[in-house]
């Protein structure tokens, strides 16, 4: 049985989701089954995690600095309190019975905040050096800027690349990151590009998007994604 990959979606104004294709695309490419999770009760969400093999945390608004214990800054964008909150308890929950995630962009900021890190709600405005465009203006599989991979990560091990260029659609980045997470890429500006989890099988989070990569035959990237959705058949073999 492929692996069952559940995909957060981002909620539009009239309450219907949005997923751009890219994102189910990068799973089904490398065998797994993606799956939409719409926003459902809390009281459902545990029985969500036990039913998909992995999660995939995407791409979406800014998040409430409730949550790392800070009041909106001016330069706060718009947030998303019921995408929040369920994100959040997934997230807890997965690395609660050790499946295998993946997060990018937003996906890397609630899995910091969720282990309890912190983050910069406006790098632009927050940050006291120097910070490079971090959001782009072209086409999403354009390669905007340099990050440099620890040799000693397991990331480096499955990207096999410890310098790069890379995509960027984001303002806010991660600040403070805590155990088990562990800081492993960054920009040439010393924005957090990349971290893993030294506790978890298979627990990593990116600021750019591997997953435009994968769908142009980026070898690394399509690396990655295959060994995510290894990662989840070694754990749903464990059920």
């Amino acid at each position: 049985m492929k692996p069952i990959v559940g995909i957060t979606a981002e909620v539009l104004e009239d309450g219907s989701y949005f997923m751009p294709p890219v994102y189910p695309n990068a799973i089904t490419q490398a065998g797994g089954i993606p799956l939409l999770i719409p926003l459902i009760p809390g009281e459902d969400l545990e029985a969500m995690c036990e039913q998909i093999d992995a999660l995939f945390v995407t791409g979406g608004e800014d998040i409430d600095p409730a949550y790392y214990d800070q009041v909106p800054h001016v330069d706060l964008g718009k947030i998303a309190p019921r995408i929040d909150a369920m994100e959040y308890a997934l997230i807890q929950k997965i690395l609660e019975l050790d499946k295998p995630y993946i997060g990018v962009c937003r996906g890397l900021h609630m899995l910091n905040v969720a282990t309890g890190g912190t983050l910069y709600q406006s790098i632009h405005s927050q940050r006291e050096e120097p910070v490079m465009q971090h959001k782009q203006q072209a086409e999403r599989t354009h390669r905007s800027h340099p990050i440099e991979v620890e040799k000693d990560s397991r990331m480096y091990k499955i990207l096999k690349e410890d310098k790069f260029k890379v995509n960027s659609y984001h303002h806010q980045a991660c600040n403070e990151v805590k155990s088990p997470l562990k800081i492993v890429a960054r920009a040439a500006d010393g924005i957090i590009e990349g971290v893993e989890s030294t506790e978890h099988s298979f627990v990593f989070a990116f600021q750019w998007h591997p997953e435009e990569f994968a769908q142009i035959d980026d070898e690394p990237s399509k690396r990655l994604f295959k060994s995510y959705i290894d990662a989840a058949k070694k754990r749903k073999s464990l059920e």
